[in-house]
């Protein structure tokens, strides 16, 4: 699964009509920018998250020329304010208005100092939900919006799976839910059953996933943490020698990059992959406990930034796997404990510590 990281392009995906911040994509090869902070409105901060449901309220409600004026500079470039009071009217004939909010998150873009916001709503005249994303600049300006029709994905024979394996986060400490759950607006793959409940995670520090420029793979802050076995298992693939890539620059060779497949029984399967390239501890057949250390987190295969994707599928590898709900037990999300559940895409995660096994006590002695 590749990592979505949301391009500095905007699309407005009611009528055909589209705004971009650039002619066209950067080739696959070139250098990119280095991430540019600074401004009133810092990634992920209160400020920020306020001005995106500002900006949203803007657009909703139909007041187009303070949304334009919202724009970036090169945003306006490809736009008018007579082209967003056109989509804007139409907007309002044919969807109607806000009538509710069934859900919204926020995380930070992987390559640049820019805050993600995604929202799924209910609109008075249109029976799909409107799934609309708003990436805002640190000076609160709209670095990049769309929005369209998403019907919520329907069930497959996974819905109500329950796991048999209890499971651990394959990780230590505070990690983001980069993606995760099940709907659009959570998870850009819940349409499709191979990744629909595959997750993504990364590390944060002050709202952002890296340190200066965000160019090298070590200013990322889980590149290089340890990726742990959600249960016990068997080894059953390993991958270890793949390349990692530059920030921004993805490689297809193997979309999976480095890897490790852990066979749980009662086909369930663990997969952690875009690992650190020969970071895997673990051989192809060891036997594994939950928690041991079995790699890094890395950039390898179809990765633009670090990150650790996971998926509990089905198979080894054929017949072709599917996944799994993945329902991990005693852990922590947003500060609130939970027994079992469903990391989602925004949620800050860690494992509840261990309990310790109570040593057997002695029974007391009998005096005579």
């Amino acid at each position: 699964m590749k990592l979505r990281r949301h391009v500095v392009v905007a699309m407005l995906l009611f009528p055909a009509v589209m705004f971009s911040q650039t002619a066209a994509p950067a080739a696959k090869k070139e250098a990119r920018a280095p991430a540019v902070s600074g401004g009133s409105y810092p990634v992920m901060s209160a400020a920020a998250k306020s001005r995106a449901r500002q900006l949203f309220g803007y657009f909703e409600s139909g007041q187009s020329n303070v949304l334009y004026a919202a724009f970036s500079s090169q945003m306006k470039k490809n736009s008018s304010t007579a082209k967003m009071a056109t989509v804007s009217k139409q907007i309002g004939t044919e969807w109607g208005r806000e009538e509710k909010m069934i859900g919204e998150n926020f995380v930070p873009d992987m390559l640049s100092a820019n805050t993600v916001y995604s929202r799924y709503s209910q609109f008075s005249k249109h029976k799909e939900p409107i799934f609309t994303v708003m990436v805002l600049d640190e000076q609160g300006q709209i670095a990049m919006f769309q929005f369209r029709p998403d019907p919520p994905p329907t069930g497959n024979r996974y819905t109500d799976y329950t796991d048999k394996t209890k499971l651990r986060l394959p990780f230590n400490d505070d990690w983001l839910v980069y993606q995760g759950g099940r709907t659009v607006y959570q998870n850009p793959n819940a349409y499709r059953d191979a990744e629909r409940y595959a997750m993504t995670f990364t590390v944060l520090k002050d709202g952002r996933p890296f340190s200066g420029d965000g160019t090298k793979n070590e200013q990322f802050y889980c590149y290089g943490q340890p990726v742990l076995a959600p249960a016990d298992g068997t080894v059953v693939q390993v991958t270890n020698t793949y390349a990692d890539n530059l920030p921004g620059r993805p490689e297809e060779v193997l979309p999976s990059g480095n890897r490790v497949l852990i066979a749980h029984g009662n086909q369930e399967f663990s997969l952690l992959t875009h690992l650190k390239q020969n970071s895997i501890k673990v051989k192809q057949g060891a036997k594994v406990k939950q928690g041991d250390v079995v790699g890094e987190c890395g950039n390898s295969g179809s990765s633009a930034a670090p990150h650790l994707e996971y998926r509990l599928q089905d198979s080894k590898g054929l017949p072709l796997p599917q996944t799994r709900p993945a329902q991990f037990v005693d852990y922590v999300a947003d500060g609130a404990p939970v027994a079992v559940g469903e990391p989602v895409r925004g949620q800050t995660v860690h494992n509840t510590p261990a309990t310790p096994v109570a040593a057997p006590t002695a029974p007391p002695e009998v005096k005579k």
